[in-house]
Formats: C-alpha cells, sequence, structure tokens
C-alpha cells in the first residue's frame, strides 16, 4: 500500500509505501530492525519497480523504531522513500519507518520484474 496524497518515484516528493510484517511481505524490515536497532540494513539498496518499466534505487539512511507519527515523512523536502511496517499486534501504535534516499533510476533492466504476478494475502 502506500500514501497517494504523497509522491510516487520520481516525482521529488516523499514516498511512503508500508505493509504488514508477514511473510512474502515487510517481516524482513521488522526482524533486522530488531538487531542493533536496524544497524545492518544502513547503506541496503531498495528497488522500486513502476508500472511504466521504471526502476528507482535507494539507499537506506534511517531505521526508525516506535515511530507514533507521519509528520516528517509529510513535510520531506525532497524525495525520499519511506517504508512502514507494524511492531506489534494488530492496532499497535508504534510503527518502523525505513527512510532511504534516492541513488539512481532509469530503464528496468527486465521490463517483467516490474510487472510480477500478484500473490494476494487475505489479512484477518
Amino acid at each position: 500500500m502506500y500514501i497517494r496524497e504523497l509522491g510516487q518515484p520520481g516525482e521529488g516528493r516523499a514516498i511512503y509505501l508500508y505493509a504488514h510484517a508477514r511473510e512474502g511481505m515487510f517481516l524482513p524490515l521488522l526482524r533486522q530492525s530488531e538487531v542493533r536497532d536496524g544497524a545492518g540494513m544502513l547503506g541496503m539498496v531498495v528497488q522500486v519497480w513502476t508500472n511504466d518499466e521504471q526502476l528507482f534505487l535507494y539507499a537506506i539512511t534511517e531505521v526508525r523504531r516506535h515511530q507514533t507519527d507521519l509528520d516528517e515523512a509529510l513535510n520531506a523536502d525532497h524525495e525520499q522513500l519511506w517504508l512502514q511496517t507494524s511492531e506489534g499486534p494488530r492496532g499497535t501504535v508504534p510503527k518502523l519507518q525505513v527512510v532511504a534516499e534516492p541513488l539512481s533510476s532509469g530503464p528496468a533492466p527486465d521490463p517483467e520484474d516490474a510487472h510480477p504476478s500478484a500473490a494476494p494475502v487475505e489479512c484477518s
């Protein structure tokens, strides 16, 4: 999921993507954040494909645990990628936020990567 009111890759604004901390979603982010507060994620590259077959690369610069608002993402003055997932059971307010800065963008090396097969999961 993403926050529509913010940006899309390449628009020069914050992009905010969020998913459950479940297998096949953002569970690896949560697990990595629990090890030395996510220090091992710093510098890792996040790949974001768009449906127009573009590939955007971002480097993780911050791991923010126990966050309770979106203020900094909403007030970002340049393009950043924000990833969010839950830190606890359904309804838990504190969230994990991972912030990444743009590295590069261009055509996807393999356009098929920009169009993965859906694997819906029913969340209850």
